[in-house]
């Protein structure tokens, strides 16, 4: 899988898996919500429930402190990254890499 961030949509090829809207991580060209981002949080749909979370370049479970991996090698994996937040680095990494 080569992930390539363009123009607000993430991409596997030529297919959009992905696109980001406001605080929103959504489902292809569409509208439904796969994770939202708050604060250094990363949350499930529209909820609350946190899946992940970053601090330090560290991205973390739930919200606790053991590190999953870090932010600096996943941006590594998607071409395009180095205009997006941690947080939706982590947001992409939870949903697509993980």
């Amino acid at each position: 899988m080569k992930l390539e961030y363009r123009r607000e949509q993430l991409k596997d090829g030529s297919k959009t898996i992905a696109n980001i809207r406001g605080d929103n991580l959504r489902k292809g060209t569409g509208t439904s919500t796969l994770c939202n981002v708050r604060d250094d949080k990363v949350r499930r749909g529209t909820g609350t429930s946190a899946l992940c979370n970053v601090k330090n370049g560290d991205i973390r479970d739930g919200t606790g402190t053991s590190r999953k991996a870090k932010v600096r090698d996943v941006k590594r994996m998607i071409k395009g990254s180095e205009s997006l937040s941690d947080v939706f680095i982590a947001a992409i990494w939870q949903t697509f890499i993980r």
